[in-house]
C-alpha cells in the first residue's frame, strides 16, 4: 500500500472535461491526460506529459521538463512553450484515430537545415525541429516519430507543420500629435516612430500631408523613401510645425505601406499659433538687424549718387542707433520723435524726400511704424 500511495503522489490522472493549466501553477511530476478531455497548458510540468485520447494545446509559457508522449486519439497543438527532453509521437490503439501533432510557426528547420515552406509534415527520428512561434519566440525540440505495423503494412507517425503566414504589421508610437501653442514665426519639431511588429519585412512607400489653410506643417523622414523595415525594425519621422498666423491649425500625415491590413495609417496633427509680442528693445534690435542685412543685400539703398547715397543710408542708420539708445535709457518720447523723422525718410512720399529706396524700404517703414505704435502704448 505504501508503494501504491507513493506512485499516486508522483502522477496525476485528470478525467475532467476541460482543464486549464496556467497562471504559474506547476505540476510536481508527470501528468497524464486522457478520456476525451480538452486541456490548455500555459505553465510548467515538472516531469513528463502523457497524452492519450485527449486534445491538448501548449502555449507560450508551457514548459515540459521531461518527455511529451502522444498516443492514439491524441490531438496536440503546439502554439508555444518548451519541451526539454523529447516529443515522442507514438500509437497504441488501432480502434482510435491516429494521433495528430501540429506545431504552429515559421522558419522551420531540421537539424539546422531549413524546411521547404511547401512541406506540411515531417517524419523525424531523434532530430531537432526548430523555428519561431507566431509570438516571435524561437524554439527547438527533439522529435521522434514511431513506426508501427507489420512488414507488409508499415505506418510512419509524423509531426504536422502549421505554417503561420508571414505578414508585415505597421504600428505607430502615436496616432496624433499636438504641438500645443507655438509662437508665429518659430518652428517646433516632434518625432513619430513607425514600427514593424509583423513577421515579414514592411515597406514604407510614401508619405502624404494634407492640411487646412496655409502650409504650416511639414515632415522629414529620417531615411530616404521607400524604406524597408525588418521585423521589429523602426523608422523615425520628424514633423515640423511653423505657424504663419495666429489661431488653430490642423493637418493629417498619411503613411502608405504594404501592410495588407493597414495600407494607409494617419497621424492627426494639431497646433495653435500665438502672435508674438516683442518689447520695444527687441523691436529696435530687429529693425537694426534688418537694416544691416537689407543694405548688404542691396534691397535697401541710399537715394542719390556716389557719396550722397552712401551718406544718406549711413545717416539713417545712425538715427536708428540713437533711437535704440533712447529706448534703452527709458526716454520713450524722445525715441518716438527720432523714429518719426526716420519714418518720413522711408515712406515713399516726395516730401520730405526719402533717404533710402529699394524693395526693403517699405518693410523698414512698416517695422518703424509698428515700433512707434508700441512706444505710444507704453
Amino acid at each position: 500500500m505504501k508503494t501504491s500511495a507513493m506512485r499516486l503522489n508522483r502522477t496525476f490522472r485528470i478525467v475532467l472535461s476541460v482543464v486549464v493549466i496556467g497562471g504559474g501553477f506547476a505540476f510536481a511530476d508527470d501528468l497524464y491526460l486522457g478520456d476525451g478531455i480538452f486541456a490548455e497548458i500555459d505553465s510548467t510540468i515538472d516531469g513528463s506529459l502523457f497524452i492519450g485520447n485527449a486534445r491538448v494545446n501548449l502555449y507560450e509559457n508551457a514548459h515540459i521538463l521531461g518527455f511529451v508522449i502522444t498516443e492514439s486519439g491524441a490531438v496536440l497543438d503546439i502554439y508555444g512553450g518548451q519541451i526539454d527532453y523529447m516529443l515522442l509521437i507514438s500509437t497504441s490503439d488501432n480502434t482510435l484515430p491516429e494521433g495528430l501533432v501540429t506545431v504552429y510557426g515559421r522558419n522551420f528547420a531540421v537539424n539546422g537545415v531549413p524546411v521547404d515552406p511547401a512541406t506540411t509534415e515531417l517524419f523525424l527520428q531523434g532530430q531537432t525541429l526548430s523555428g519561431v512561434y507566431d509570438t516571435g519566440t524561437p524554439f527547438a525540440m527533439v522529435v521522434d516519430c514511431a513506426i508501427s505495423g507489420s512488414a507488409a503494412n508499415i505506418y510512419y507517425q509524423t509531426i504536422k507543420l502549421g505554417w503561420v503566414a508571414s505578414e508585415p504589421d505597421i504600428a505607430l508610437s502615436q496616432t496624433d500629435y499636438n504641438f500645443g501653442q507655438t509662437d508665429v514665426g518659430t518652428t517646433q519639431a516632434g518625432i513619430v516612430t513607425v514600427f514593424n511588429l509583423g513577421n515579414a519585412s514592411l515597406t514604407i512607400q510614401s508619405l502624404s500631408l494634407t492640411q487646412d489653410g496655409t502650409m504650416q506643417f511639414s515632415f522629414t523622414p529620417l531615411q530616404v523613401l521607400p524604406v524597408t523595415l525588418v521585423p521589429d525594425g523602426s523608422i523615425d519621422i520628424e514633423i515640423l510645425y511653423s505657424p504663419t498666423a495666429q489661431g488653430a491649425a490642423q493637418g493629417t500625415l498619411s503613411i502608405f505601406s504594404d501592410d495588407p491590413d493597414g495600407p494607409v495609417v494617419d497621424i492627426a496633427l494639431v497646433g495653435e499659433g500665438l502672435a508674438v509680442v516683442l518689447t520695444p528693445e527687441e523691436q529696435i534690435a530687429d529693425i537694426l538687424d534688418f537694416y544691416a542685412q537689407a543694405a548688404e543685400e542691396g534691397v535697401l539703398r541710399g537715394v542719390g549718387r556716389g557719396k550722397s547715397a552712401g551718406n544718406k543710408i549711413q545717416t539713417l542708420e545712425k538715427m536708428l542707433c540713437v533711437a535704440q539708445h533712447l529706448i534703452d535709457a527709458g526716454q520713450l518720447d524722445e525715441a518716438c520723435e527720432t523714429l518719426r523723422v526716420v519714418e518720413k525718410k522711408c515712406d515713399g512720399q516726395k516730401s520730405p524726400a526719402d533717404f533710402v529706396q529699394g524693395d526693403g524700404a517699405a518693410a523698414l517703414n512698416a517695422m518703424i511704424r509698428e515700433l512707434m505704435a508700441a512706444l505710444g502704448n507704453q
